[in-house]
């Protein structure tokens, strides 16, 4: 599970503040907009990689080999994809009965 752990960490995004300063300064401020949505969106990025990379180690703190860790993270991926696939079918059924009622 380390070589997963070492992937996970180098898939981390760093935004390069200084760069978008000085692209700031020619552009009159306007680049604070791309600046803005690129950290938001690296920061986003980096807290789903995080939330991964805890997800692995807490499942070796309660001592799983890296077998069973990773068996369980493959459960956990499933049973999130079948619980999106019925949120899906549910406000599909939703918008249909409310169309179809009106």
């Amino acid at each position: 599970m380390n070589e997963k752990l070492f992937v996970l960490a180098s898939q981390k995004k760093t935004t390069n503040h200084v760069l978008h300063l000085l692209l700031c300064i020619p552009t009159f401020g306007l680049w604070l907009i791309v600046w803005l949505l690129v950290a938001g969106s690296n920061s986003k990025h980096n807290a789903r990689i995080q939330n991964q990379m805890s997800h692995v180690l807490d499942y070796k703190m309660q001592g799983l080999s890296d077998v069973e860790t990773y068996q369980q993270l493959k459960t956990d991926k499933l049973n999130a994809d079948v619980l999106q696939g019925r949120v899906i079918f549910v406000v599909l059924v939703v918008v249909f009965l409310y169309f179809y009622l009106r």
